[in-house]
C-alpha cells in the first residue's frame, strides 16, 4: 500500500511541476493566432480537425503555447508567421 501512496504523490508533484511550466509560457488567444499567420478563424479550426496545426491548450478558452506553435513552425507543420 505504501508503494502506491509514493506513487501517486510522485504524480502528483510531476503533475503539479508540469502545469507550473504551462502556466509561465507565454499563450496567445485565437485573435493573436490569427493575426500571426494571416488566417481566418474557419481555416484555423479546419487545419486542427485535419490535425495541420497545434492543439490549443484550454485554460479559461483555447490559448496556444508559443513554444507549440515555434515547435510546429520549425517541423513545417505549420507555416511561419507573416
Amino acid at each position: 500500500m505504501s508503494n502506491q501512496k509514493v506513487t501517486l504523490q510522485m504524480l502528483a508533484a510531476q503533475v503539479e511541476t508540469l502545469q507550473r511550466a504551462l502556466l509561465n509560457q507565454p499563450r496567445l488567444h485565437v485573435k493573436d493566432v490569427l493575426r500571426r499567420y494571416g488566417i481566418s478563424k474557419t481555416t484555423l479550426w479546419r487545419r486542427l480537425r485535419q490535425g495541420r496545426f497545434p492543439r490549443p491548450k484550454h485554460f479559461t478558452g483555447p490559448l496556444w503555447c508559443l513554444e507549440d506553435l515555434e515547435r510546429a513552425e520549425t517541423t513545417g507543420q505549420i507555416a511561419k508567421p507573416l
